[in-house]
């Protein structure tokens, strides 16, 4: 309900040090359980970016196409080519299956040792087995090659670069040209 200018003008004041709205409103919502929770035993999970499933229901399982596995879609079927991402970065990525055992794991301790303090856990896996991005493309544009989508739109050939001009490039090269031929 506010004009585009004000919002403009007041993130950067609401934000201080936090990078990102994201972030941001996440630790809002963890202070806020932290005021409120009175007598309750609560435990608070953080899991890093969550892609598809490990085993359950099985290898792969996604509901969705949103976040990565959107992206990995979109470069599978050839639409995405170039995205601007830091190859050297941890792809900390953890499988559903893992998060919602790991939530379920930490609900049951929470409820049978009742811990006096709130619980916070980090479910993630780039601390103890780091995966790159630059791993992630290519292990992402093998799997595609060896088994191909259905209705691709050309052979998947996305790229990962983190400079803004060579991103550019290929913007104009493999999205922008094609689209206007």
């Amino acid at each position: 309900w506010l004009d585009e200018s004000i919002i403009e003008d007041i993130t950067p004041k609401l934000l201080g040090d936090w990078p990102n709205t994201y972030t941001y409103t996440k630790a809002l919502s963890e202070y806020l359980i932290q005021q409120e929770k009175g007598n309750l035993n609560i435990a608070i999970i953080r899991p890093s970016i969550v892609g598809a499933s490990w085993h359950e229901p099985f290898p792969g399982w996604i509901d969705n196409f949103h976040g990565t596995s959107g992206i990995f879609i979109a470069a599978g079927k050839g639409i995405l080519r170039t995205i601007i991402a830091n190859n050297e970065a941890v792809a900390d990525m953890i499988p559903v299956d893992v998060a919602i055992n790991f939530t379920l794991a930490a609900g049951w301790y929470t409820a049978v040792h009742r811990p006096k303090n709130l619980l916070v856990y980090n479910c993630t896996t780039g601390g103890i087995n780091p995966f790159f991005w630059g791993e992630m493309e290519q292990y992402v544009m093998s799997t595609f090659k060896r088994n191909p989508l259905e209705q691709a739109f050309r052979i998947p050939n996305a790229h990962l670069t983190s400079s803004y001009l060579i991103n550019q490039y290929w913007v104009t090269v493999s999205h922008k040209a094609p689209a206007i031929l």
